[in-house]
């Protein structure tokens, strides 16, 4: 994520205007690395600052925060000196990831005092530390290991030092980058971090994206430098966005970056953008928690029932020389006077004329040889009847599986994928307790609005059937792709002839959501509602058709078009 020093300065100019002179009501402490500050100011605002290595990040956020019964030590000591303080100001160290929190509170006996809150943004090492007004430290929230000889030391009762500055060029500093612009023979994209102050490397892909790296022209330097002028200028109009890869958050940028291609969601601030973010990110984390205990059996189900299928092959396999058997056992008997060897009997086959010789036991009669065989002939031919439908029935079974395993594909709400629990609950898959009280999962397939025409779409077997035999009229087009697993897709007809561009588009969101997903030229069958029916007792979402259309299309999501 682009969360540099450049990033954080326009969420420090988001934070001076919203927060600064409010006080703090509150203060949480919910995981070990992270506090909650609840300021006043005209509203509430909850302000998250987290020293997390992996989601290091600071934003006033509008999600659900939790508060510890027990209190942490560094929570303790906040809510000490910090209750009731007045936020005055809000100061980023130039071109670093450093924020300080002036904050006026009052001592014991009344007398005004100021205490300073620090915030170093700087991955693995970053920090939240508690100071006095002459920068002397009270405690931090993270004790690193300390090295004695540094000037930098983070413990109590040592003066809080910020960074040294460092030997590199200011990013809109146009005059020296200019200059090194012209002095420069190696690929911009991997010195330019490098060089520049508290510039990230999505930030230079962000500059540097169009641009030959390896071109040190005067002609492509002056593109370099009019890119850092519009990065600039584009901070100071800003455009904050989420970027999303189905429907998975990837990055957040403080403006429409042209290196990011994928789906977008804008937002007013650069907060509630980094809100959202981890907000989705954080779903995103549950729901992968909760998901992969359902992928799991699943997985786990396909494999039983893929060895079950072999199992039940072979024995058909083994069973399809049982007439030889009952072949057999036929021959002894209407050869019992030629038999004079007790180990095999050769004779004529009065089936096709040829000579056939046949293995007997020496401890058994004739009659019990022939006996053995005609039970053979029956066992196999029991096991025969009762594989045949087996294998049919795990052969559907298999099918209905790697539906869902496909659907899991798509799976990206709680309630799709309770609904995927309820299919496996019911195919014995999955055992619910008996304690806990069954409430119905609301059906919610996703929804489009394609040119003004209504358009659903089923993410598991539970909303295909929905969508088909519920939501759709008998005249409404539904759609399938053909021959392969997809989602059931319906247009809501409005007028008579449903515009080609119409059926264009749902094909291609019908041909996203289905197996063939990844790719190109995939033919999509449509046809009126009325001519889909469902088979008796098959499992949701199964059915059949024989009168359709079909068109040819490349899958696309059309997330745009989502309502």
């Amino acid at each position: 994520m682009a969360f540099d020093a450049l990033t954080l300065s326009v969420i420090e100019k988001e934070l001076e205007e919203t927060i600064v002179g409010g006080k703090i009501t509150k203060i949480y402490q919910p995981e070990r690395d992270e506090i909650v500050l609840f300021i006043f100011n005209k509203q509430t605002y909850k302000l998250v600052i987290s020293a997390n290595a992996n989601v290091n990040r600071i934003h006033i956020t509008e999600m659900p925060t939790d508060n510890p019964k027990v209190a942490p030590a560094f929570c303790m000591l906040l809510r000490k000196y910090l209750t009731n303080a007045a936020v005055t100001a809000i100061k980023q160290m130039p071109f670093e990831r450093v924020l300080e929190f002036s904050l006026s509170v009052n001592d014991e006996l009344g007398y005004k005092k100021e205490m300073k809150l620090i915030f170093e943004l700087t991955g693995k090492t970053s920090n939240i530390i508690l100071t006095d007004e002459n920068y002397t430290v009270l405690d931090s929230i993270k004790h690193l290991p300390q090295d004695l000889n540094t000037s930098r030391l983070i413990m109590t009762g040592v003066k809080y030092r910020f960074f040294a500055p460092q030997d590199k060029i200011e990013p809109f500093d146009f005059f020296r980058v200019a200059e090194y612009l012209n002095e420069c023979n190696l690929p911009l994209r991997k010195t330019l971090p490098d060089v520049l102050l508290g510039v990230s490397q999505s930030t230079v892909n962000e500059i540097l994206c169009g641009i030959d790296e390896n071109d040190h022209s005067a002609t492509n330097n002056a593109r370099v430098l009019d890119r850092l002028a519009q990065y600039k200028s584009n901070l100071e109009n800003k455009k904050p966005n989420v970027v999303l890869n189905n429907g998975t958050p990837v990055d957040t940028c403080p403006f429409d970056y042209i290196s990011q291609k994928g789906e977008k969601l804008f937002f007013d601030t650069l907060n509630k953008a980094h809100d959202n973010y981890f907000y989705l990110l954080d779903k995103r984390q549950r729901f992968a928690d909760k998901a992969r205990a359902v992928t799991t059996t699943v997985k786990n189900a396909v494999s039983r029932t893929e060895k079950k299928l072999a199992a039940q092959r072979q024995t058909l396999l083994d069973a399809e020389n049982r007439e030889t058997f009952k072949l057999y056992g036929d021959l002894i008997l209407s050869n019992l006077w030629n038999i004079k060897d007790k180990e095999k009997l050769t004779c004529t086959n009065f089936i096709d004329g040829n000579t056939v010789t046949i293995p007997l036991d020496r401890q058994l009669s004739p009659q019990q040889n022939a006996q053995a065989y005609y039970k053979k002939y029956r066992k196999l031919k029991s096991s025969f009847e009762h594989n045949v439908k087996l294998v049919e029935e795990n052969s559907e079974l298999l099918n209905y599986l790697l539906t869902i395993k496909e659907n899991l594909r798509f799976c990206t709400d709680p309630d799709d994928l309770q609904q995927i629990r309820d299919e496996l609950t019911a195919l014995g898959l999955i055992k619910e307790s008996k304690a806990v009280k069954k409430t119905e999962t609301p059906i919610k397939p996703l929804k489009y609005n394609l040119h003004g025409y209504t358009v659903y779409v089923g993410k598991n077997n539970i909303q295909n059937n929905f969508v088909t035999f519920k939501l759709a009229h008998a005249d409404d087009l539904w759609l399938h792709t053909q021959k392969i697993h997809s989602s059931h897709v319906v247009i809501v007809r409005q007028t008579e002839e449903i515009p080609n561009n119409v059926i264009q588009e749902a094909a291609e969101i019908c041909a996203y959501y289905s197996q063939a997903k990844s790719g190109s030229k995939i033919p999509v069958d449509f046809t009126p509602r009325t001519n889909v029916k469902k088979p008796t007792k098959a499992p949701p979402g199964f059915v059949v058709y024989n009168e359709y259309q079909t068109i040819i299309v490349n899958p696309d999501r059309h997330f745009n078009q989502l309502t």
